[in-house]
């Protein structure tokens, strides 16, 4: 399976997810959705994903190249210890590209669209800039240091949609041992408080160590 089919595979999910915790809300009579804030986040990541059909070609070719020619070394993808390798320094590299995407001002121009909602639920977890932005020379890192670019594609979609589920208050804190080592609702709604003490904090994707 190519790993972008992660996306795809899980994309039904997103909005059967989306569908029930809409039902739910009214329901329990929570104005937890407005359509015109949904439609919003929908339409950003549908561009989303059509220019990503462009860069990804792009960035494949970047990321045979590192490997190839710049690797430090050339880890064997049939491994399993190697894919959690991957994906354990993709989100140390994710964590560094999500902090300089709020403390530097080209970054933020790119990912504060996933800030601008003025709700939050899941379909604020659809709501993603359309470039690249410093991603490429993030995830280029990874291909440097030998991690297969295959491996590097499939940690970037679990990672996408590992926080998926994050989005919502829906969710309140978790057994407290997952809380200290994964990103969780609750860890995820402070990083979209908009309280002064609650600016720039917990920019993890799946764990929250970082």
């Amino acid at each position: 399976m190519h790993p972008s089919q992660i996306i795809v595979l899980a994309t039904p999910v997103f909005f059967a997810l989306i569908a029930l915790e809409y039902w739910v809300s009214v329901r329990r009579g929570l104005r937890v959705y407005r359509m015109h804030d949904m439609v919003a986040s929908l339409s950003c990541g549908i561009l989303s994903q059509v220019t990503a059909l462009f860069t990804k070609a792009f960035m494949v070719g970047i990321y045979a190249f590192c490997f190839e020619h710049l690797a430090l070394t050339r880890l064997p993808m049939d491994n399993l210890a190697v894919w959690a390798a991957g994906l354990f320094l993709y989100d140390f590299f994710y964590y560094w590209n999500h902090r300089f995407g709020h403390d530097k001002a080209l970054f933020w121009a790119a990912h504060a669209v996933h800030h601008q909602s003025e709700d939050y639920n899941l379909s604020t977890a659809l709501r993603q800039k359309w470039n690249p932005s410093g991603d490429l020379l993030m995830k280029g890192i990874l291909p440097a240091l030998g991690v297969p670019p295959w491996i590097v594609f499939a940690s970037f979609s679990v990672n996408l949609v590992y926080q998926y589920w994050i989005h919502t208050e829906r969710i309140g804190k978790l057994w407290r041992p997952i809380e200290y080592v994964f990103n969780t609702p609750s860890h995820h709604r402070v990083h979209h408080g908009r309280d002064r003490q609650y600016l720039d904090k917990n920019y993890g994707g799946i764990l929250i160590i970082w």
